[in-house]
Order: structure tokens, then sequence, then C-alpha cells
């Protein structure tokens, strides 16, 4: 199976666990990260995915078209990359949130709203913008 974002981001995909894992992982797999495995926790949206990359958590967040969340244990510049890479879109911002996890997102509007959102709430630490629209 040839899957890319088109078929689990860009579209809304079928409210099925399975058919989400199995296109989110393919999709990682095809971009160089074939230690990582994605279990799919919620399949409506927001739809959540968990797994563990190199021993270290990793969580996907997404409502389809929107908005894409990566949370890791720590920045991984080569998994944000390959992310930015899936998704064809510069990411927006990137903080560590209050569970300690590194946290990258895209946004398909900019994320200009979300910025303004986040931004002094101190819930989120070192709130960056790495997208200016």
């Amino acid at each position: 199976m040839s899957t890319d974002s088109r078929t689990w981001f860009y579209t809304t995909p079928e409210p099925r666990p399975y058919f989400i894992e199995e296109r989110v992982n393919h999709t990682l797999w095809k971009n160089r990260l074939q230690g990582l495995s994605m279990t799919c926790t919620q399949y409506t949206s927001p739809i959540k995915l968990e797994g563990i990359w190199n021993g270290m958590p990793v969580e996907f967040e997404y409502q389809p078209g929107k908005w894409f969340i990566l949370r890791a244990g720590r920045e991984v510049k080569e998994l944000i990359g390959v992310v930015r890479q899936i998704l064809m879109i510069r990411p927006a911002l990137a903080y560590t949130d209050a569970n300690g996890l590194f946290c990258v997102e895209w946004y398909t509007d900019g994320g200009a709203e979300r910025f303004q959102r986040i931004q002094g709430d101190p819930a989120y630490q070192g709130v960056r913008r790495l997208r200016k629209d």
C-alpha cells in the first residue's frame, strides 16, 4: 500500500483505527522512520495516535485538513523534519507543554490565531513562532 498524508491528513480517513494506523505507519516508514509504529487511540476528530521511537514517547493529534500536533519526549530535528516533509507544510510553532513534552504544531492556515491564544499561557513554556504568514 502506497500512502501519504493525502490519505489520512488532507482528507478525512474512515473512522476505523486500523485503517488510520496502517496509513500513518506506512507513510512514516516510507519517509525513513521505520522504527516508529503508531497506535490509534482516538479515531474521531481530533484523531490521536501514540507510539515509542528510540525509547521516547511520540504522540500525534490532528484535525484532518486543518492542524497537526507532534508531541515527543524531547526536541528531535530528524523527527520534526520528516513530519514536515510528510505534511508538505512548514511548522507554525513549538513549545514545551505542561506534561514536559516538546510540541510542534502545523496549521494549514498558518497558525497565527493559535499562537496568539497560547502566547503568555503558563501551561506552554518556550513558545516560538516558526512560520510567519
